[in-house]
């Protein structure tokens, strides 16, 4: 089950948007905080192709990594420069990122069959050079 993580993240550190989806199930699904749902297939290609484009030299690090059954607890490190647009927004900050966070992964006999990433989002946002602004709900 490790090399099955470790491949998929060395997936997303080749940019490589087919690969990453290609590690999961079918049906599986990915979903982090700065979705508005999980993805899978195409769409989960289309997310990876255009973080890569916003950040092209973005990197994951593995910190840790622990298994139990078929579930799988990443903890990570992603690193890059923000030098070309986000989905969103009109072009790159110029500004690097050092992101920690947290993919708990459920693994099936047929792949990747859940991913859900945790990071926080107000930090992604101003290492990036942007300012966050939380208005409660009226």
């Amino acid at each position: 089950m490790t090399d099955t993580i470790r491949s998929y993240l060395q997936a997303w550190n080749d940019h490589d948007g087919n690969a990453v989806a290609g590690h999961l199930a079918p049906g599986g699904t990915y979903v982090d905080p700065i979705l508005p749902g999980p993805l899978k297939g195409p769409e989960l290609v289309g997310f990876v192709d255009a973080l890569a484009a916003a950040f092209p030299d973005m990197a994951f690090a593995e910190d840790v990594l622990v298994t139990e059954g078929d579930l799988v607890a990443l903890s990570w490190r992603m690193t890059g420069t923000n030098s070309g647009p986000l989905p969103g927004f009109d072009a790159g900050t110029g500004r690097r990122c050092e992101l920690p966070g947290v993919d708990i992964i459920r693994v099936g006999p047929e792949g990747i069959e859940s991913v859900t990433g945790y990071f926080d989002q107000k930090t992604f946002f101003e290492s990036i050079g942007m300012q966050v602004t939380v208005v409660p709900p009226a």
